[in-house]
C-alpha cells in the first residue's frame, strides 16, 4: 500500500511567492546608466578594433609608410574621423536610452498585466465565495478562464477549484423544500465545476490541464462527467472522496485513461450508492490504488475496461454490499491486486480485500490470462471468476 505524499504545502508557498513576485518589475536593468553607457562604449570599441585587426590580416598586414609632414587635407581627414567617431559613440548613447526606455516600457506593462490577473483571480475568489448560486458558476467560469490564460499560476487556479468542491455538502437531499432548494442550486454549481475540469483533461480541450495535480479530497461528489479525460501526470486525490449518486444520475469515468505517470488516489473512498461507470477505461500504465475504500452500495462497472499496464489496488478494500461488475474487461499486462500486501519499510502488513456482502463479478471478463491477485485459498461469497477458473489457480 502507498500512502500519497503530502506535496502541495511546499508547493502552494512557492504560488503564494510567484504572485507576489508578479507584482515587482521582472527583468529591469540594475545598472546605473552611465555604467551601462561605458560598457557600451568600450564593447562597442573592442568591436572595432577587433574588425580593423581582422581586416588588416586579411589584407596580408601591410605596412603603414609615412609620407612626409602631415598636409592640410590629412587634417581635414583627422577630423572628419574623430567627428565620425563621436557621432558613432552618441548614436550608441542614444541606442542605450532607447533601450532601456524601451525595456522600462516592457517591464510596466508586463506588471500591469500581472496585476490585472491578479484582480481578476481575486474576482473569481470571491464570486465562488458569494451567497448567489448564479454568482458562484459565474465565478467558476471566470476561474477557469483564468486558469488557461495564466499559465504560471494555473495550478493555483485549479487548486481553488478543487477546493471549492471539498467544501462541506450534504451527501443526500434534504427532506424540507426550502433547504432542498438550496442543496440543489449548489449541486448544480459543483457539476458546473466538474464539467469545466473534465473538459480540460481531454485531448481536444484547447488549453490542456494534464498533468497538473487534483485534489478532491473528502469531496462529495453525486454527479459528474469526467468521460474521455487522460490522467497523465500529476496526483489525482480522491481520498475519502464519498461517490453518492441519486436516482439517474451517475459519476462517469468512461474512456478515462490512465496513462504512465500518474499517480490516482481512491483511498478511503467511498462509493455509497448510485452509479460509478469506469466503462472503457484504459489502465495503461498509471498506479491507481483503492485501498481502505469501502464499496458499500454503488453499482460500479468496469466493463470493458483495459487492463494492460501499470498497477491497480485494491488492498484492503471493503466490499460489503452493492455490485462491481468487470464484464468485457481485458487483463492482459496490468498487476491488479486484492490480496494482502506486506510494507518491510514499516513492517506493516496491509490486509487483503474483504468480500462480505458486495458482487464483484468476473465471469463475464473477456481476458484473464493476467488474472487479479487475491491471495485466497477459498472462494468467499459474492466472489465470481470465469467459467473454469479456480481461485487456487490464481495468485
Amino acid at each position: 500500500m502507498r500512502v500519497p505524499v503530502v506535496r502541495h504545502a511546499g508547493r502552494g508557498r512557492e504560488r503564494g511567492e510567484g504572485v507576489m513576485r508578479a507584482l515587482t518589475p521582472r527583468g529591469v536593468m540594475r545598472w546605473p546608466l552611465v555604467l551601462h553607457v561605458v560598457t557600451a562604449l568600450l564593447l562597442a570599441g573592442a568591436a572595432s578594433i577587433t574588425i580593423l585587426g581582422l581586416l588588416w590580416l586579411t589584407l596580408g598586414a601591410p605596412r603603414i609608410q609615412v609620407a612626409g609632414p602631415l598636409k592640410p587635407s590629412d587634417t581635414y581627414d583627422a577630423i572628419k574621423i574623430a567627428l565620425a567617431v563621436v557621432a558613432g559613440a552618441g548614436g550608441v548613447v542614444a541606442l542605450v536610452v532607447a533601450y532601456r526606455r524601451q525595456h522600462l516600457n516592457e517591464t510596466t506593462d508586463a506588471r500591469e498585466y500581472d496585476k490585472a490577473l491578479i484582480e481578476r483571480f481575486g474576482a473569481a475568489a470571491g464570486q465562488l465565495g458569494a451567497d448567489q448560486p448564479a454568482v458562484r458558476m459565474a465565478g467558476a467560469y471566470a476561474m477557469a478562464r483564468l486558469a488557461d490564460e495564466w499559465p504560471q499560476e494555473r495550478q493555483m487556479c485549479i487548486d481553488v477549484l478543487c477546493g471549492y468542491l471539498r467544501m462541506p455538502h450534504a451527501p443526500d437531499p434534504p427532506t424540507d423544500d426550502q433547504v432542498l432548494t438550496t442543496w440543489r442550486r449548489e449541486r448544480k454549481v459543483r457539476e458546473i465545476v466538474l464539467q469545466l475540469i473534465g473538459a480540460h483533461l481531454r485531448e481536444e480541450a484547447p488549453e490542456s490541464w494534464q498533468g497538473h495535480d487534483l485534489n478532491f479530497a473528502g469531496a462529495v461528489i453525486d454527479v459528474a462527467d469526467l468521460r474521455g479525460a487522460r490522467f497523465t501526470g500529476g496526483d489525482i486525490v480522491f481520498v475519502e472522496t464519498v461517490f453518492v449518486a441519486h436516482g439517474r444520475d451517475q459519476v462517469v469515468f468512461d474512456e478515462v485513461d490512465f496513462a504512465e505517470g500518474s499517480c490516482v488516489y481512491f483511498r478511503l473512498a467511498e462509493f455509497r450508492s448510485g452509479s460509478v461507470r469506469f466503462n472503457r477505461a484504459t489502465f495503461s500504465g498509471g498506479w491507481v490504488t483503492f485501498d481502505s475504500a469501502r464499496f458499500t452500495g454503488a453499482q460500479v462497472s468496469f466493463r470493458d475496461a483495459a487492463f494492460a499496464a501499470g498497477e491497480i489496488l485494491f488492498e484492503d478494500t471493503d466490499f460489503s454490499e452493492g455490485c462491481v461488475d468487470f464484464e468485457g474487461a481485458t487483463f492482459t499486462g496490468s498487476t491488479v491486486n486484492f490480496r494482502e500486501h506486506h510494507l518491510p519499510s514499516v513492517y506493516v502488513t496491509v490486509p487483503p480485500a474483504r468480500f462480505s456482502g458486495a458482487t464483484v463479478d468476473f465471469s463475464q471478463a473477456a481476458d484473464f490470462t493476467h488474472p487479479p491477485r487475491f491471495g485466497l485459498q477459498a472462494l468467499p461469497p459474492g466472489l465470481r471468476l470465469p467459467s473454469g477458473t479456480s481461485i487456487s489457480d490464481l495468485p
